[in-house]
């Protein structure tokens, strides 16, 4: 048996060598400090048959996907991580194969965000750890590779979400975060929207407003075979799945679009939020005045993707594109998200969203699915 006893909140985890649990929580709740309790930090003391794991630190018995892929690779392509890994473990090249399928050899930084993803995973997979500690796994898969993962994700597995339609069949117990407390809920509690709302978990679908007039015609354009018309007022939404597309075609709207990609720490220039925002106005409705004067780099990430509209706002843009906007979102984040988009609407934005996230379906005025498009050359 693994127990985490986290030093931060009261309660305690306890995950079986045969089953897979969930631990749900709101942004900021200390999901991912608990998960980086691996790192053996003093945040918590992790206890493996009845032995302290920081004692022995043996990632034979555990290991842990965090959250931000970039900061465990050692290689630059998936075949050069696998070669390192294989001084040290035995590795299961029938997990690698099914995660990495035909992109073994192509450089990391070359991936989409979804296939960094299922890069990680991989990577720690293949050395079959008795228990592993998931940061939100599942954010920026797909629906086809989140089967994927959902199909080889092993028992002994602890996986820290705050989607809950994603792990409320596929996990064994529930961990709920809440009020500096950690406890167990019953997973009928997931098919409860109030209970979804009130913790900050998401689950429930975004609803658009009905009878909205659109307005002028502000993008007419072909990019590789995709013709894309947008109006004002617009939620223009571009799905398909992961590798296919949708961040090249974003990429090629600079110049006609404001874009912002899916990184935030990769597009702040200034050191405050205020500097990076530029107007006042902006701040107050955006509701960041009270962030002014903080650092936009020390902010959740709904925080800082308010940062990140609120400058698309400032920069009197009609077209404002994001990729994958909703990855890092809690159902807080969420709705404060679709609040901005009105926001936008209201001003007569027009609004393009690469997504796969079907909790963003529904606010979308028009569809592009790139699974239906013949003869692309988006890669």
């Amino acid at each position: 048996m693994l127990v985490i006893f986290p030093s931060f909140i009261s309660g305690k985890i306890e995950l079986e060598k045969n089953e897979r649990i969930a631990l749900l929580g709101k942004n900021g709740s200390g999901k991912t400090t608990i998960i980086r309790s691996i790192l053996c930090d003093g945040n918590s003391k992790i206890i493996i048959d009845d032995n302290d794991f920081c004692m022995s630190k043996d990632y034979s018995k555990l290991s842990a996907v965090l959250q931000e892929p970039y900061t465990q690779i050692l290689a630059e392509t998936f075949s050069e991580e696998i070669a390192i890994i294989r001084r040290y473990h035995r590795v299961n090249l029938e997990i690698a194969k099914k995660l990495m399928n035909s992109y073994f050899d192509k450089k990391f930084m070359q991936l989409s965000d979804g296939y960094k993803k299922r890069y990680v995973i991989s990577s720690i997979l293949v050395s079959n750890p008795e228990y592993i500690l998931l940061d939100e796994p599942f954010a920026n898969l797909d629906k086809n590779s989140l089967e994927i993962v959902k199909e080889i994700l092993p028992l002994g597995s602890l996986i820290a979400e705050h989607r809950t339609k994603e792990v409320r069949d596929f996990v064994d117990r529930i961990y709920l975060i809440s009020n500096n407390n950690i406890k167990e809920v019953d997973k009928e509690k997931l098919f409860d929207e109030n209970f979804l709302r009130e913790n900050g978990l998401r689950g429930f679908k975004l609803e658009k407003e009905d009878n909205e007039k659109l307005g002028n015609i502000i993008l007419d354009t072909i990019i590789d075979n995709v013709n894309i018309k947008l109006r004002e007022k617009e939620v223009l939404c571009i799905v398909g799945r992961n590798g296919i597309g949708k961040t090249t075609l974003l990429k090629k709207l600079i110049g006609k679009a404001y874009v912002i990609f899916q990184n935030p720490d990769l597009q702040f220039f200034y050191t405050t939020v205020k500097d990076e925002v530029k107007s006042d106005y902006a701040l107050k409705l955006f509701r960041l005045k009270d962030k002014a004067d903080k650092s936009p780099y020390a902010l959740s990430y709904g925080e800082k993707m308010r940062v990140l509209i609120a400058s698309a706002f400032s920069s009197k843009s009609k077209i404002i594109a994001l990729d994958e906007p909703s990855a890092g979102m809690d159902g807080y984040s969420l709705l404060s998200f679709y609040d901005m988009i009105k926001t936008l609407k209201e001003e007569d934005r027009g609004i393009i969203i690469a997504t796969h996230d079907d909790d963003l379906i529904g606010i979308c005025d028009n569809i592009i699915n790139l699974e239906n498009l013949k003869d692309r050359s988006l890669r």
